[in-house]
């Protein structure tokens, strides 16, 4: 086989394939209480509760519910694992939704042979929910 081939397919199968995508306008106003729509499909210990002391530790008062609020700001999530030599986060979507309509979302992904996918969800987390509900790093 030809060593520049081999080499070129190493690199694609263990390279990292971290994605992230965040749309939607930046939150204008500034976010102060957010309520964040209890997720019981989410079946990682203290998923929630980890997210949640993220949001809080950005100085935004935090609540969990059961329903969407109908005038407040709220927030839906998605996480799913995946095995692969252990369990790791695959993907993890979030939607803020704001009584004015205007809408942000964001997308974490995680895929190939990259050992960095492994380790605590909270830290792969953090930044993409900072982007998403302050607009900036």
């Amino acid at each position: 086989m030809n060593p520049f081939l081999l080499l070129g397919l190493c690199c694609l199968f263990l390279g990292q394939c971290k994605t992230v995508k965040i749309s939607g306008p930046v939150p204008n106003p500034p976010i102060k209480h957010l309520a964040v729509v209890n997720n019981e499909d989410v079946h990682m210990d203290d998923f929630q509760s980890q997210m949640v002391e993220q949001i809080r530790a950005m100085g935004i008062h935090t609540t969990v519910v059961p329903e969407p609020p109908v005038n407040a700001d709220y927030l839906t999530y998605r996480a799913n694992w995946r095995w692969d030599i252990g369990m790791y986060l695959w993907r993890f979507t979030a939607t803020l939704h704001r009584p004015q309509g205007a809408m942000r979302s964001m997308m974490y992904g995680n895929t190939g042979l990259d050992l960095g996918k492994f380790g605590e969800a909270q830290d792969k987390i953090r930044e993409p929910i900072r982007q998403m509900l302050l607009g900036r790093p």
